[in-house]
């Protein structure tokens, strides 16, 4: 198989897959942890970094099934062999995975299931060494930043690193006072300072701490310049925003919730990890105008289908706009089309421009 292939998992074949993936995980976990070059694998790393690779491989690859999309499995192997191998893991481990991932499927899968799946897998273990040189090529993802602001950008991504967050305040209030608008500061400057930050995780040039320690100050910092703006007086309606269940990236939908509110909005932001059940009974109680739902890791496309049949099982036909977005998304487009959602929508503009489309509220 390769990147021109055509390939087509069958739409039963992935249920069975998605239905048996937490056992299989578990399974492989095992095998994993009975391996004789374990404590080599790790590389000084605790073992359940490892269990939580097996759990969202499995969750990723039932996304891979139902786009049929191997061009979203191929371009994903550079980016886990590299940013796992950063924080110490060696490349040998995930060639070990995959060949507990053909044994465990191969016992745990029905034998027409396993033989739609295995070949997949066997792609995988062959492109290894080849997966291995595109992780040591590989370049994170970083965006653009417009001259106009690549000054001041640098001066804030500089103090942010180095926590002094309150000179990262004065100079925003600066630039605001000037004509810059909050908007511009989450844009311009605080979106790509924060892909600049997930970059330097991936690079292992930043711990997991030093990663949540710099997204804890971001949220300090917008949340004074938030509190510095002048408030609309009108209201066109209410509306809910929610990372989905197991998702626990939502300075996303943070930004976007404040977007909102500037303009007019009244916002009821849900906290990281939402359920189903509490999305839904939420939106009983409020009745949004809209509801819109965030998915930043593709291992996670799932829970907002099970976020979207939760929401319309309880509104039934008074149902607002669902609407869905956030990296997972931008990285497989067509997994937005499966989500049972009525929209997609790239950004927080595109998002915060559609809304004004509604009737205001009386």
């Amino acid at each position: 198989m390769s990147n021109a292939s055509l390939w087509c998992i069958p739409a039963g074949t992935a249920e069975h897959y998605r239905s048996s993936k937490d056992m299989m995980a578990v399974a492989v976990s095992q095998r994993i942890a009975a391996h004789p070059r374990l404590s080599e694998f790790l590389g000084g790393n605790p073992l359940r970094l490892l269990d939580t690779n097996h759990r969202n491989h499995a969750a990723f690859m039932v996304e891979v099934f139902i786009a049929n999309d191997p061009c979203l499995l191929e371009e994903a192997l550079p980016w886990v062999y590299s940013a796992y191998h950063n924080q110490g893991i060696a490349f040998d481990y995930f060639a070990a995975e995959l060949e507990a991932w053909i044994a465990v499927i191969g016992q745990m899968l029905p034998p027409e299931d396993a033989a739609a799946i295995l070949p997949v897998y066997r792609w995988m273990l062959d492109a290894h060494p080849r997966s291995i040189e595109r992780a040591r090529q590989y370049q994170a993802r970083r965006l653009p930043v417009s001259e106009v602001w690549r000054h001041d950008y640098d001066f804030i991504l500089e103090h942010l690193f180095q926590g002094d967050y309150p000179v990262v305040i004065r100079h925003c209030r600066g630039l605001m006072q000037c004509g810059m608008s909050y908007a511009q500061v989450l844009r311009e400057l605080f979106y790509p300072a924060m892909v600049e930050v997930g970059a330097r995780w991936e690079s292992g040039e930043f711990s997991v701490e030093m990663e949540h320690q710099t997204t804890a100050m971001v949220y300090c910092i917008l949340s004074a310049l938030y509190y510095d703006q002048p408030f609309p007086a009108m209201s066109r309606g209410r509306a809910l925003i929610a990372p989905v269940a197991n998702e626990f990236h939502e300075l996303g939908a943070w930004m976007l919730t404040t977007t909102l509110e500037l303009d007019g909005w009244e916002v009821t932001l849900m906290g990281c990890d939402t359920t189903p059940e509490s999305l839904a009974a939420r939106a009983l109680a409020e009745r949004p105008r809209f509801i819109a739902l965030s998915v930043t890791l593709v291992s996670n496309v799932q829970e907002a289908r099970h976020a979207v049949s939760a929401l319309r099982a309880a509104l039934g036909a008074e149902t607002p706009p669902i609407l869905v977005g956030g990296q997972a998304f931008l990285l497989a487009p067509a997994l937005a089309e499966t989500v049972g959602a009525d929209l997609f929508l790239e950004s927080v503009e595109a998002l915060v421009d559609w809304a004004r489309t509604l009737e205001t509220a009386e």
